[in-house]
């Protein structure tokens, strides 16, 4: 999240010229204690410059900071106080369906992702999160494709391969299991059934499912090869 934090600190300039000399002191010892890492200290000077002076740039700030120390429900209340003050914080909206997301409240997450996507259409970071969150609701084809956007600028991230790879995975077998449950006599539903056999253990009931759907499809993919392994595992 560095860079997304680096891009946020540009508020400074503008936060700086805009307060007295006390706040301006105040703005630059919170700036130096996020420098040198110590966020609880700037986390508490913010809250005590809020107490007087509530400002939306400056709920944003604190939320950045909780964010960082990975404080997910206090940083969400910062960003909700900044976007009450300032609906239009690009920066607010990202990181409260970030924060959203951690928290499992996807939903709440996607309505935010999506404000943020609308205030800055095609942000990477922005895509990936709306994916995630999409892949989190099950919207698989949605998710795929925001993720599948970031993997056109950025081929090597791991967290949208990986996060891509184990959505593919669950909708195959999302898929597989509506065949056998619309169709458990067919040699695709006997497959699925085998498999759930065989991780549960249970594998004489496994290898029967198995014989049973390469006698209605001999030359199905694989099926041999999953009679072979359960055969050598029941002798």
């Amino acid at each position: 999240m560095t860079a997304q934090f680096l891009l946020a600190s540009l508020l400074y300039a503008g936060l700086l010229l805009a307060q007295s000399s006390g706040l301006r002191e105040d703005l630059e010892a919170a700036r130096i204690a996020e420098q040198v890492g110590d966020l609880p200290r700037a986390e508490a000077i913010y809250e005590r410059i809020l107490a007087a002076n509530p400002s939306a740039d400056l709920y944003q700030r604190l939320g950045l900071v909780r964010h960082l120390q990975n404080k997910f429900p206090e940083a969400g209340k910062a960003f909700d106080e900044a976007l009450r003050l300032g609906p239009s914080l690009w920066t607010s909206h990202l990181f409260l369906g970030i924060d959203y997301y951690r928290m499992n409240r996807f939903a709440e997450a996607l309505t935010h992702l999506e404000s943020a996507d609308r205030l800055r259409p095609g942000q990477t970071e922005t895509h990936f999160w709306l994916g995630a969150a999409h892949l989190a609701l099950r919207q698989y084809w949605k998710g795929f494709e925001d993720m599948e956007t970031v993997l056109e600028k950025d081929p090597t991230n791991a967290d949208a391969l990986r996060l891509l790879a184990e959505s593919y995975a669950d909708r195959g077998t999302q898929l597989l299991n509506q065949v056998a449950e619309k169709y458990p006599d067919s040699a695709a539903g006997l497959e699925v059934q085998g498999r759930a056999f065989e991780f549960d253990g249970a594998y004489e009931a496994a290898l029967q499912c198995y014989r049973a759907a390469a006698a209605k499809d001999p030359k199905r993919k694989g099926i041999k090869d999953a009679i072979a392994r359960l055969a050598s595992r029941t002798q």
